[in-house]
């Protein structure tokens, strides 16, 4: 039976920051109630019980809004149509400020097994630059409310590259990071947002980025996706099969899948969705299907193992040009990019699209 990961799109929020990239929609309680009802029926006309989901990821948004009650209801659907490996690894995004006990107690008995936590930095003026509405103080109380839930496969986020950091205070973040007990986390660039005037952005990101790779490892973590770290054995299953090139399904607007080399995108119109599966007929979808070839390489480069010799055997040229110029390296029978010019990542990439 082929296994799947599922991706299921929660796109509501109490405010929408403003360098989140993702589709979003204000928070209310009655928009909820009726995406939850479309969303139960996208699930329901894509139903196949010939495929075993082995990763469930809720992202968003703020699926951390949702009370224990109504992602039952998306739970009880999702199991309805579709087979559940017994070890299925069950993700759940959460906002520090909406985590609370009896919340996180019914979402473990649903099955939710792990939990990404946007932390985003334990710094207060970092917080204030990027304008967010939980404190340093409720990050903390979050991760030890979740510990104390029985939630051990924990991760956070954490920005990096804002114009209120350096390196000393990175170098706080990270100590006090180094006394949790979190096995993942993943640490993003602020992209696409200006700051300060005259700020030299490129180089603070390179420097935030080397030093919090040099931080992350020397805590114990393996360095094993561009923006992601872990101790042994908590690597994001689900995440790993964005890379590793394997199928996922994604339900809900604006969300993206992989299924029969083709990928596919739903349209991020949260009117339109409603009202396509109110019909009883699917959203409308982009799809497009890149050549095996390039689509394995595009992805797993991006994890630092690489890939077998063998998948660049259509693009011998541009290997060998990026190879001698150290932007590629060779690990045994495995070709990765060099973890020191990672950052030049989407300008290799362009040599095999």
């Amino acid at each position: 039976m082929k296994k799947v990961g599922l991706y299921i799109h929660f796109p509501f929020c109490r405010r929408r920051c403003f360098y989140c990239h993702f589709f979003t929609q204000p928070f209310a309680v009655q928009p909820v109630r009726e995406y939850l009802t479309a969303l139960a029926a996208e699930i329901h006309l894509r139903r196949d019980r010939d495929r075993l989901i082995d990763s469930v990821y809720i992202g968003g948004g703020s699926p951390s809004l949702l009370t224990p009650t109504q992602l039952e209801t998306i739970w009880r659907a999702v199991s309805d149509n579709f087979r559940i490996a017994a070890n299925v690894e069950f993700s759940l995004e959460c906002n520090p400020e909406d985590v609370r006990r009896d919340r996180l107690a019914g979402f473990r008995q649903l099955g939710v097994n792990r939990l990404s936590i946007g932390v985003q930095s334990f710094a207060t003026r970092d917080l204030l630059f990027l304008r967010r509405s939980h404190s340093s103080r409720q990050s903390r109380m979050a991760i030890a409310a979740a510990m104390e839930a029985g939630f051990t496969n924990l991760s956070i986020d954490m920005m990096i590259g804002l114009g209120t950091q350096s390196l000393d205070s990175l170098q706080q973040n990270f100590a006090l990071l180094g006394k949790l007990s979190i096995p993942h986390v993943s640490v993003y660039l602020l992209e696409g947002v200006p700051q300060k005037r005259g700020h030299r952005q490129d180089s603070n990101d390179e420097r935030h980025y080397f030093y919090s790779r040099r931080a992350l490892q020397q805590l114990g973590y393996r360095h094993y996706e561009i923006s992601n770290f872990c101790r042994p054995g908590s690597a994001c299953r689900h995440n790993l099969k964005y890379w590793r090139n394997e199928p996922y399904i994604g339900i809900g607007p604006a969300a993206a899948g992989f299924e029969d080399d083709r990928d596919s995108v739903n349209r991020p119109d949260l009117d339109a969705y409603r009202k396509f599966l109110a019909e009883g007929r699917l959203p409308p979808r982009s799809r497009r299907s890149i050549p095996p070839p390039q689509r394995r390489i595009v992805t797993g480069l991006r994890l630092f193992s690489g890939l077998p010799t063998a998948a660049f055997a259509e693009f011998a040229e541009p290997t060998a040009w990026l190879l001698e110029n150290r932007l590629l390296m060779k690990k045994r029978n495995h070709i990765a990019v060099n973890p020191a010019k990672v950052l030049l990542l989407n300008e290799i990439l362009g040599y095999f699209i």
